[in-house]
């Protein structure tokens, strides 16, 4: 059985990376993160559902944004579904910040 500690972490790594210019600017590595039936809740109110080739930010866009994951947590719903809870911090547009879940 696998440690949840190793589990957390290994959650938070990959939650943290989407969060990464270099990782939000590459299809390639987006949908190694994302699974196919990925859907996001926007805060605009948007329901997004992510293709294959999609990415997060241009790829010609300069600019590096700074995001930052804090009170980040896990719950076990079964034996194969985590749910992790946590607040993304945008450092750039004036400390705005969203509430994310990820199953």
């Amino acid at each position: 059985m696998i440690k949840m500690n190793t589990v957390s972490k290994k959650i938070f790594e990959l939650e943290s990376s989407l969060l990464k210019s270099s990782v939000r600017k590459s299809a390639d590595k987006v949908s190694e993160i994302l699974s196919e039936d990925y859907i996001e809740f926007c805060s605009s109110g948007k329901e997004y559902h992510y293709e294959e080739g999609d990415v997060f930010q241009d790829p010609n866009d300069t600019s590096d944004v700074d995001y930052e994951v804090l009170d980040f947590r896990i719950k076990k719903l079964e034996e194969n579904y985590i749910l992790a809870l946590y607040k993304v911090i945008k450092h750039n547009e004036g400390e705005k910040y969203s509430l994310r879940s990820s199953i």
